[in-house]
């Protein structure tokens, strides 16, 4: 928590600012989410609309932080014994604490990740301690709702699932044990997946429609990001790779495999199943953001300490140095880094705020809705990040007819070019230009102003 209280200020990121705006906007509009469609499930958007604004989100992100060093060294102690939970706890702080892993923002992975921890947690307890069917609800109750913060972390499922199948292939349980362990892990998924669901329907945000957006939209999102992708998703996954590699990550996950080679514990094969998993899935999002990365904290965490507890002290100890210099290398970068991501977008949203009136609304061209938080102005244009709408809106129709309805918005951020990559933007450009002008620029974004009402030209300064 302490190494991330340097960074409660720091601008707004991408995310943070979008989820702010949809969790506001829920209930408010004819979308999934009301005003504004975003391809994640509720408990997210519950999080964020209860934060309700920057500082307690962050302040939620440091608390998700220590939830999950508290879990898991608790998970390794049980599962190796004391030193075990020690290093276990200690590489989770540390791990928690890198900005190159994007921890200084509050996303979906951190909020997700106490949710995993408390499952890998109640699953050692049934390993190790011969928990029954109740902890084995919580396992998958647990597991359910970090699914429902981010669908892609289903590293928690894993491990719960590999660990009982371990259990039952070496005979440890009789077969009533095992029918009841397995009623409460199904159990627990379906009173959370149900509860969950209904909730949100209840809110506007149907089954149907939920599923479409968490899971037949990524589908169709990949598909769109290997026909048209620029070559900035390229460098992403090199810049995800290398950070994955200087993280401490993929020692961690090199020294789990090799003891899950030597040894048939369910606990350390889990463990690698779900690490193995949660590496998966943060390659297969297509998008290559280091904060996925995130995602494989609680077990690579878990990992540390159960390899701490087999390995000589000193080959401990040489890992936690690597851990520690890597932490402060990272935290030091970034305190220090001048262009810090968010800066941009927070000089252009604030030169847009000290010349708008109430009631003016904005849109930014693609994406970008820390824009629009830093301008405090909502947007008619449901799609606040650039994904959704090269996969939703690729001829920009939908946009098109936003810009020449009655809720056309009063300003237009052109971050990124109009005729960008992934869209047909020929009538797009013909309804700006004939209902907006260019009124001035701002950190050499074009501003443009609807022709039909006059604002001050915004200026503003502390691009980078």
């Amino acid at each position: 928590m302490l190494l991330q209280l340097p960074f409660i200020g720091a601008p707004p990121g991408r995310d943070e600012a979008g989820y702010l705006m949809v969790g506001a906007g829920w209930g408010h509009g004819d979308d999934l989410y009301g005003r504004y469609w975003v391809d994640r499930p509720p408990l997210l958007v519950w999080i964020f609309e209860a934060a309700g604004d920057l500082t307690t989100l962050r302040l939620i992100g440091c608390a998700a932080a220590a939830a999950v060093v508290v879990l898991v060294g608790l998970a390794a102690r049980v599962a190796a014994g004391p030193r075990a939970g020690v290093w276990a706890a200690g590489a989770a702080a540390l791990l928690a604490s890198q900005p190159w892993l994007g921890t200084a923002r509050v996303n979906g992975e951190i909020l997700a990740a106490p949710f995993s921890a408390a499952a890998l947690l109640a699953t050692v307890l049934i390993v190790r301690r011969g928990g029954g069917w109740k902890a084995a609800v919580v396992a998958g109750s647990a597991a359910t709702l970090a699914v429902l913060v981010k669908q892609s972390t289903v590293d928690a499922a894993v491990f719960v699932v590999v660990a009982l199948v371990m259990i039952a292939w070496r005979g440890r349980r009789s077969r009533r044990q095992l029918l009841a362990l397995a009623a409460g892990v199904v159990g627990g998924v379906a009173v959370t997946l149900t509860a969950a669901v209904t909730l949100a329907a209840a809110r506007g945000a149907g089954p149907v429609e939920l599923f479409d957006a968490v899971v037949t939209f990524r589908l169709e999102a990949g598909e769109t990001i290997r026909a048209s992708a620029s070559g900035a998703t390229t460098e992403r996954l090199l810049a995800m790779v290398s950070t994955w590699l200087v993280s401490g990550l993929a020692m961690l996950t090199a020294a789990v495999l090799v003891l899950a080679a030597r040894r048939r514990d369910p606990v350390v094969w889990a463990t690698s199943a779900a690490l193995l998993a949660a590496t998966a899935f943060a390659l297969m999002g297509g998008s290559y953001w280091a904060h996925y990365l995130i995602a494989l904290i609680p077990t690579a965490a878990l990992g540390a300490g159960l390899v701490a507890a087999q390995v000589p002290r000193r080959w401990a100890r040489n890992g936690a140095v690597f851990l520690v210099a890597a932490t402060i290398v990272t935290v030091v970068h970034t305190v220090t880094d001048s262009g810090q991501d968010g800066r941009e977008q927070q000089a252009v949203g604030r030169a847009i705020e000290r010349a708008a009136e109430p009631g003016d609304t904005a849109v930014v061209t693609y994406g970008q809705p820390n824009v629009l938080f830093n301008a405090g102005l909502e947007s008619p244009y449901p799609y606040l990040w650039s994904l959704p709408v090269r996969a939703l809106d690729p001829d920009l129709d939908r946009l098109s007819d936003t810009l020449e309805g009655e809720d056309a918005p009063t300003w237009i951020v052109d971050w990124s070019g109009f005729d960008d990559w992934g869209v047909d933007a020929d009538r797009l450009i013909d309804v700006v230009q004939q209902r907006y002008r260019v009124i001035g620029q701002v950190c050499g974004r074009d501003v443009w102003l609807d022709r039909r009402v006059d604002r001050p030209v915004p200026h503003g300064g502390g691009c980078r």
